[in-house]
């Protein structure tokens, strides 16, 4: 497990440059008003006393804006890490959704999901989850696993295999994921086909690719509409993402 600090300022550095012009358009806009009628001309300190009184006016209003343009603009891009074979569960139109880059070997993934659980059940209706695969080289059958679990995916049990892996992260290895495959009445011919097929493998490494490009290099690590949070963390810190995204949310 590591901690990704860079993964904030990526996405808030992609916001400095569009807030950036709108401040100087509403400075440009805020001198023109207020240039006398006559066509004269207002200087530096004239300028600094017009923008310094608006926004001693209007400092909440433009807070308030500013953090509903960076919250639109995080949900975008963590949106765009959402394919069509993407693992979700929730409501499409939630107002939040939370994005996982976990692996099967992780035990810091598997400690994290009872409280995925508990958020589940806490904002049910309100929150889409989404996971991606980033399985790590340390670990020998996290690619395997994650084949399997996305074969699962084909017969949409993603989900429902996923929990079964969970427990068993010692007992990884091809007698589990043919067992799991049994126990949840999967075709296993269909099943066995896919997870060897090159189809699977290309979601995976597009997963991985998405991880590389949000700088995410540890599991499990999360987007909550576009806000990371990196480590096995306790639900209160996850709700407090959770709650000003729904604040946030239009």
């Amino acid at each position: 497990m590591s901690h990704v600090q860079g993964s904030r300022c990526k996405l808030s550095v992609q916001l400095l440059a569009p807030l950036g012009l709108a401040i100087l358009t509403c400075v440009a806009l805020l001198v023109a008003v207020s240039l006398p009628a006559n066509g004269g001309t207002v200087n530096k300190a004239e300028v600094e006393a017009i923008v310094a009184d608006y926004i001693s006016n209007n400092g909440e209003a433009i807070q308030a804006s500013l953090v509903a343009a960076n919250a639109r603009a995080q949900s975008k891009i963590a949106q765009g890490m959402i394919n069509a074979n993407t693992p979700t569960r929730g409501p499409a139109n939630a107002k939040v959704t939370i994005i996982e880059f976990g692996e099967f070997e992780c035990p810091f993934c598997a400690r994290v999901q009872p409280t995925l659980k508990q958020l589940a059940a806490e904002y049910k209706g309100q929150v889409r989850f989404a996971f991606k695969q980033l399985p790590l080289p340390m670990h020998a059958q996290a690619i395997p696993a994650a084949k399997a679990a996305l074969a699962a995916h084909q017969q949409g049990k993603f989900w429902e295999y996923s929990d079964a892996l969970w427990p068993n992260a010692r007992d990884l290895g091809d007698a589990l994921y043919v067992k799991i495959a049994t126990d949840l009445n999967l075709n296993l011919k269909k099943f066995n086909t896919d997870r060897a097929s090159p189809q699977i493998a290309a979601m995976i490494e597009q997963d991985l690719a998405d991880a590389a490009k949000a700088e995410v290099r540890g599991t499990p690590f999360f987007y909550i509409n576009g806000t990371p949070i990196s480590g096995a963390m306790p639900a209160e810190e996850f709700r407090k993402v959770i709650d000003a995204a729904l604040k946030a949310a239009p």
